[in-house]
């Protein structure tokens, strides 16, 4: 369907068309929809919907021609923080409701395995090159000052996601159920809509995973925010991670972000300081809770 044979079958008639960022929103006499393209497998919501999860706005189309067509939600203000712990409480939830166990194969496991190892030695080698150039020159830009002052902790930080990778690696390689269930794929506080309940949305990159994934991603994007420590007491209320699900995502975690070397020396400058903060969080976190990493937040 094109966007008139879905108005037409749904006999909305639009009084008005505006753009919201990339979706459109229709306004019609007695309410309003979004309309946007979409990546989203076509079942995802009828899925979700036979495990009791219903925290998504009314879907009408199941992207056949990748458009998807579904309520506007009025949002409620909301202070950040307190969206970010709603989300990490919702996401929980969505795990929750979709785990099974599945025991899979040495060649899934050492998928894994060597595709972190290859990441951690990649950027490794990546900051040994920053390094170098940088000290070949005479007078260091701001960026290149901070980051070289700093950079020891960049090479500790990836010394200590290889540790955590091997730890992993050690628990799961004998023949390991795992557990997998539906993420979300993109968390973020935009993604959050509060209104009479909690609504997801941009649900472009859901797929079924390792839960671990959506909160590495929600951390990266989140961080400056919200503590991890905080962000794992909620997710576990209803959800405690097993010890090689929280070895796996601190072996994540600790990988650093690239720096953007094209970009202008204030936009370097902002990326090396949010690098150095996250890494500094991170580390704390691990040096805090260094009785338990071997670790588990909420059950100290």
């Amino acid at each position: 369907m094109n966007k008139q044979e879905l108005f037409d079958y749904y006999q909305i008639k639009p009084k008005s068309i505006h753009k919201k960022g990339s979706a459109s929103i229709i306004s019609t006499d007695d309410k309003k929809y979004v309309i946007k393209k979409s990546k989203r497998k076509a079942d995802s919501f009828a899925y979700l919907e036979t495990r009791n999860f219903h925290n998504f706005p009314k879907v009408y189309s199941f992207c056949e021609d990748e458009i998807e067509l579904m309520d506007y939600i009025e949002e409620k203000e909301t202070p950040k923080e307190q969206k970010l712990e709603d989300l990490v409480y919702l996401t929980s939830i969505l795990h929750n409701k979709t785990t099974f166990y599945k025991t899979v194969d040495m060649d899934y496991i050492k998928h894994l395995y060597e595709d972190l190892l290859e990441r951690q030695n990649q950027f490794y080698q990546y900051y040994q090159d920053l390094q170098n150039m940088i000290e070949l020159e005479v007078y260091m830009s701001p960026a290149n000052y901070l980051l070289v002052r700093n950079i020891s902790m960049v090479y500790y930080s990836l010394r200590k996601s290889h540790d955590y990778l091997e730890r992993w690696y050690e628990l799961v390689k004998e023949n390991h159920p795992f557990r997998f269930c539906f993420i979300h794929g993109n968390l973020e506080a935009s993604h959050l809509i509060e209104n009479d309940d909690l609504y997801l949305i941009s649900w472009d990159q859901s797929r079924v995973d390792l839960p671990i994934y959506d909160l590495e991603k929600f951390y990266r994007n989140s961080f400056l925010d919200i503590s991890l420590r905080d962000m794992l007491e909620i997710y576990e209320s209803k959800y405690t991670l097993k010890k090689e699900e929280i070895y796996f995502l601190l072996a994540l975690l600790l990988i650093p972000d690239k720096i953007d070397i094209t970009a202008s020396e204030y936009l370097k400058t902002k990326q090396v300081t949010s690098i150095v903060f996250y890494l500094q969080r991170i580390l704390s976190f691990l040096e805090n809770n260094s009785e338990k990493t071997n670790y588990h937040t909420s059950h100290q």
